[in-house]
């Protein structure tokens, strides 16, 4: 696993460091060891990363040399570079990916990519792809469209919680938050996790979470289609066994499992943690 990238800077940039870094790319500076400290520089900490900048007397940028930053918007972060100066260079020579390059205020080589989003028909014109950073609050608003579901969430322009769990659930490999859409609206919602174990052999498991359908649309079997599409992805990884949990009260959702071939052979138990103060 990478821990961290290293780049060289000239002295006395960390000013120039902090506002592109920072400012504009997002990252969030985190302080040096103090013994390391007075060499001058800056760490800066990414979603999963961490890019330092160390100071150099003598030197010179790194041209080919450089690092590839995975983004969750693309087109965003091109137009904000742009609006502050900073040139892009469009390259879309890497399969499955969109990309740019642009040099940092030392001039140093960046590039930044975004994953070619994989996109599943399920039938009368509805795809299932990933969801993005910008449709949380859509998917939160699914999520509260429910007895339970009202008592459990907050109006997500209220949470800045979503917003970072989107971030860690999006750069996770064994992760995927979907969504359905229809002609541009989103009009459903689930999360895959896979799960390695030892146990049954070492099978991997895919547990299906958090599925919701809009109200107008349910009762038209999109459920249905949306849990075997799931479902097909669980085979595509391999794994042995799929698994959900449904609340208790949810009895119309049990007799909906169990047509599509679920068993309820477990008992559930969950532990709610407060927060430590």
């Amino acid at each position: 696993m990478l821990h961290h990238v290293l780049l060289a800077s000239p002295p006395d940039s960390e000013a120039a460091s902090r506002a592109y870094y920072a400012d504009l790319l997002g990252l969030t500076e985190i302080p040096k060891p103090p013994a390391l400290a007075a060499r001058g520089g800056c760490w800066f900490r990414g979603p999963g990363y961490e890019l330092h900048l160390g100071i150099e007397s003598e030197f010179r940028p790194a041209r080919k040399a450089h690092p590839a930053i995975r983004v969750p918007d693309l087109d965003a972060l091109a137009e904000r570079l742009a609006a502050a100066g900073h040139q892009v260079r469009i390259d879309d020579e890497l399969p499955g990916f969109r990309r740019f390059y642009a040099d940092d205020p030392h001039g140093n080589r960046l590039e930044f990519v975004q994953p070619i989003e994989e996109e599943w028909p399920l039938g009368d014109g509805l795809i299932v792809r990933r969801a993005r950073a910008a449709e949380v609050g859509t998917i939160i608003a699914l999520l509260r469209d429910d007895p339970l579901g009202r008592n459990r969430e907050a109006d997500a322009s209220d949470e800045a919680g979503y917003a970072d769990a989107f971030v860690q659930i999006d750069r996770d490999p064994n992760q995927l938050l979907a969504v359905v859409e229809d002609e541009g609206r989103i009009v459903g919602t689930c999360q895959l996790t896979f799960i390695a174990g030892l146990s049954r052999r070492g099978a991997l498991r895919m547990i299906i979470e958090a599925v919701r359908v809009a109200a107008e649309l349910r009762g038209r079997g999109l459920g249905g289609r949306l849990i075997g599409w799931a479902i097909e992805r669980a085979r595509e990884r391999g794994a042995g066994l799929v698994q959900l949990t449904t609340d208790k009260s949810r009895v119309d959702a049990h007799r909906f499992y169990e047509r599509l071939g679920f068993v309820a052979s477990h008992e559930g138990m969950k532990l709610q943690l407060e927060p430590r103060s």
